[in-house]
């Protein structure tokens, strides 16, 4: 009888543990950056997630979030409208696209070894002068960053939580997360642009949402030990939802317009 009275409890108490697979309910956190605190709540349902700006000084766009297919969709409550589309993977813009080489020019007298045969010239850009222009030089690779672990461990909220670095020119950003949530969505008021390059804190949350990971706290500093981001949860409450409020919080109002996604 206590045997079976034991393993009841042992059974009730891992049931009660956070699940990186079932956590539904509400996260509350504060990202920090340039001196201007905003206040952000997740609200997490079976497969969709919903992240907002509770601040009410303007009307901030709202971000839901399909987790099984990734697709995004903004709402924008200033004109009734939202648009959806599907981020591309965080790793999929570390490095810039091939720079595509252009025809050679006419040969022309005195260029020098860029018209060497069978080697195609860069493009020249025309000069006011009449010297030959420097040639146009493809855009710089992206330097790629890797979620480092550090191996050390500790526990926020109540989450077991790991040590993570990412480091980038001059910069280092220091993570706590925790794979008993649910993968990372960091919070977008524009559709995105897949091209140029992009600073680490507009790339660490796709690096923790590929290995499942969510953030308790990030704090992104200069090498030389200044804070200039930061994200940090302040509380988290599981919370069974309703049908018909997930209906609401997770799908479009009917009454909103559809827009066509920006082309990347």
């Amino acid at each position: 009888m206590k045997v079976n009275v034991f393993i009841a409890l042992f059974v009730s108490a891992f049931c009660l543990l956070p699940s990186a697979f079932a956590f539904e309910g509400r996260l509350t956190a504060a990202l920090t950056r340039g001196g201007q605190v905003t206040p952000l709540l997740y609200t997490a349902g079976t497969n969709f997630l919903r992240v907002e700006v509770t601040a009410s000084d303007r009307p901030n766009p709202v971000d839901l979030v399909d987790l099984q297919s990734g697709e995004m969709t903004l709402l924008f409550p200033n004109n009734r409208s939202f648009v959806r589309f599907t981020p591309a993977l965080e790793n999929a813009s570390e490095t810039s696209p091939p720079f595509p080489m252009m025809p050679a020019l006419p040969a022309s007298p005195g260029i020098g070894p860029t018209n060497l045969p069978g080697r195609p010239a860069l493009p020249q850009r025309p000069t006011a002068s009449g010297m030959p222009a420097m040639p146009m030089m493809p855009p710089p690779m992206m330097e790629k960053m890797e979620l480092t672990a550090t191996g050390a461990q500790t526990n926020l909220l109540g989450y077991a939580c790991a040590q993570y670095e990412l480091k980038q020119r001059g910069e280092t950003m220091e993570l706590w997360a925790t794979a008993q949530l649910f993968p990372f969505q960091p919070y977008v008021q524009n559709q995105p642009h897949r091209f140029g390059p992009r600073r680490i804190e507009e790339q660490w949350g796709g690096l923790l949402a590929e290995k499942g990971l969510f953030p308790l706290l990030a704090v992104l500093k200069f090498d030389h030990g200044a804070e200039r981001y930061r994200f940090a949860v302040t509380a988290i409450t599981p919370e069974k939802l309703k049908p018909e409020d997930a209906a609401k919080l997770f799908q479009p109002p009917p009454e909103y317009q559809e827009l066509q996604p920006l082309p990347f």
